[in-house]
């Protein structure tokens, strides 16, 4: 669900194909990160800790891609293949590297490939509307559908994992993705104070959501005495649950309710006290959160000088909170106070859905203004 998260709505299939599988690609690429820190830790006798550098890096990356890329580049399918390409190169050397260094630094030239893909890619959606879901499905699809497959070839080492990832991006890079984009990067950014707090709202969403959600397979076993296997059917149903409410946000029009929806959910996963409910918050708050999200990306998109101006600065956002959540994170989790985390992931996410709720609702109350306004 986290994972950041990415056009078969396109008058041509090979160019919606295109954009869902290079959707799908950086999905796949952060799903795998959990799979591959401990064997990485292995095979260059680092701890855990210093394997999630791995993560750090790439996240890093991605985010700062998303930021500078509408900057300095105009979106079009050449970038974006030519992005595909360097991201099934880097996967597959980095199964050779004998340094950690240098596996770090194969790290983020990934993350900066897949974080020109998702700008590329999401961009292209919020001009064309109808196709958001479809982007928006990819993700949760990858999970659920990957997820277990990197379980079993994680057990083969990680060299295996990153030539799977290589192997898995290759079909993105078959499939062409002409892409609605003006020719030139974006040089100008409205100057709308409410968009400026929608891309809060995004921070704080995955920021507070990570927090527990990451530490969640601890916490089943910790509070609730649940087996790795077991918890990790809330896992599945979570990518489930992602899925169709990605595929159910056209038909709302007010997504912060939806993200205000997960905070409960999110804090009954673990201050449930049971199995069961751990299973259902867990599928509630996949679904809420896919609800709220594309609807939040529209509503920037509204008040832009042109639809995709804040593409990149919303998945850049997306990914900081993600970056900085194990901070939040961990030092609950070595306290052992897993109830008071879940307290505050589900309190930041309601405040989430709040402001965004409050975008909304002021913006419906004040006369239509110019775009790229208010």
């Amino acid at each position: 669900m986290f994972a950041p998260s990415r056009l078969m709505y396109s008058l041509r299939p090979k160019a919606a194909l295109g954009g869902v599988a290079a959707a799908a690609v950086v999905a796949l690429m952060f799903a795998a990160t959990p799979f591959l820190i401990p064997e990485v830790a292995d095979r260059y006798g680092v701890s855990d800790g210093v394997a999630g550098a791995i993560s750090v890096v790439q996240v890093a990356a991605f985010a700062l891609a998303n930021l500078i890329a509408p900057r300095l580049l105009a979106a079009s399918g050449r970038l974006l293949r030519v992005s595909v390409i360097v991201l099934a190169l880097v996967n597959a050397a980095s199964a050779a590297p004998s340094q950690f260094g240098f596996l770090l630094a194969l790290r983020v030239v990934a993350g900066t490939a897949a974080g020109i893909m998702t700008w590329i890619v999401w961009s292209d959606a919020m001009r064309r509307s109808s196709q958001m879901g479809r982007i928006a499905a990819a993700a949760p699809v990858t999970a659920l559908i990957a997820t277990p497959l990197l379980s079993l070839v994680g057990e083969s080492g990680d060299r295996m994992l990153y030539l799977a990832l290589a192997a898995g991006t290759i079909p993105a890079a078959l499939f062409s993705c002409p892409i609605a984009a003006p020719r030139e990067a974006v040089r100008k950014v409205s100057t709308s104070r409410s968009n400026r707090v929608l891309l809060v709202a995004l921070f704080l969403l995955t920021f507070a959501g990570a927090a527990l959600f990451i530490f969640e397979a601890v916490a089943a076993r910790e509070v609730l005495g649940m087996s790795p296997t077991v918890a990790s059917l809330a896992f599945s149903l979570n990518a489930g649950g992602a899925l169709l409410g990605a595929r159910l946000a056209g038909r709302h029009r007010r997504p912060g309710w939806w993200l205000a929806a997960t905070g409960p959910a999110a804090f009954l996963t673990i201050a449930g006290g049971s199995p069961a409910l751990f299973f259902v918050s867990m599928t509630v708050w996949g679904f809420a959160f896919w609800m709220g999200v594309p609807g939040v990306l529209q509503m920037l998109a509204a008040r832009s000088l042109e639809p995709a101006e804040r593409a990149g600065d919303a998945q850049a956002m997306m990914a900081v909170g993600r970056a900085a959540a194990p901070l939040l994170g961990g030092a609950f989790v070595d306290a052992g106070a897993f109830i008071p985390l879940a307290a505050t992931a589900g309190i930041g996410l309601v405040i989430s859905g709040a402001l965004v709720i409050g975008v909304q609702e002021g913006r419906e109350r004040l006369p239509v203004r110019p775009v790229g306004a208010g």
